[in-house]
């Protein structure tokens, strides 16, 4: 015995070829898209074929800047206690890893590339952008930050504002290094630093022929 079915049901069969092809129909729409670090290799070959003005950059980790501005309306008072207060500023900027960039300028540090990135549609000179050089393996990490007009030197942060995430000035390896990138040196000795990324589809795709063999008569 079947199961029952109300009036007016119909049973739908799905047929497992059909799943199949829609399966790999969206495989192949869709693409791989990836996100990787931009190598010099990659940007020689943007540069060539289209301009950097089309392509985006992604910094690999969010970027957090701290810039402190001066104490205002100081004040001293002497009433049976001191009383010392002051009104302080701070402007904290932050670049997410889906903040997209634009490379303004392409110049060179110690005999090695430096690209000038604006995340900001309002900035378009190198004074307010951030700079990435390439290291000794290839990948462009972050070197400084843009100074902010009224504010001091900023505290910089990769991902969160931590004390054990306060990036500073340093070589990767050996001081033999050409520049400084901003990173953080752990005690384990990984050293972690803010690599520039970009989003690539990756769509490749392969037709196969078949030619069945006729044989001998």
């Amino acid at each position: 015995m079947g199961e029952p079915r109300l009036a007016g049901q119909r049973r739908h069969r799905v047929r497992l070829p059909t799943i199949l092809a829609l399966a790999v129909g969206l495989v192949a729409v869709s693409g791989c898209r990836k996100r990787l670090p931009l190598t010099p290799d990659e940007l020689e070959r943007v540069q060539t074929e289209a301009g950097v003005q089309p392509l985006r950059v992604y910094p690999g980790k969010k970027v957090i800047s701290i810039y402190a501005g001066e104490n205002k309306n100081e004040q001293f008072n002497v009433e049976r206690d001191i009383v010392e207060s002051s009104r302080g500023e701070e402007l904290e900027k932050v670049v997410t890893k889906n903040t997209a960039g634009l490379i303004l300028k392409i110049e060179e540090q110690n005999g090695m590339p430096l690209l000038w990135v604006t995340f900001e549609s309002s900035c378009t000179t190198i004074d307010c952008a951030y700079a990435f050089v390439q290291t000794e393996n290839g990948k462009f990490r972050l070197s400084a930050v843009p100074d902010r007009d009224g504010f001091g030197d900023p505290k910089i942060y990769r991902y969160a504002e931590w004390k054990k995430r306060r990036l500073s000035p340093g070589r990767m390896n050996s001081l033999a290094e050409a520049n400084d990138v901003l990173l953080v040196k752990k005690r384990n000795g990984k050293i972690l630093t803010i690599v520039l990324t970009v989003k690539k589809v990756i769509d490749n795709k392969t037709r196969r022929r078949r030619d069945k063999a006729s044989g001998i008569q």
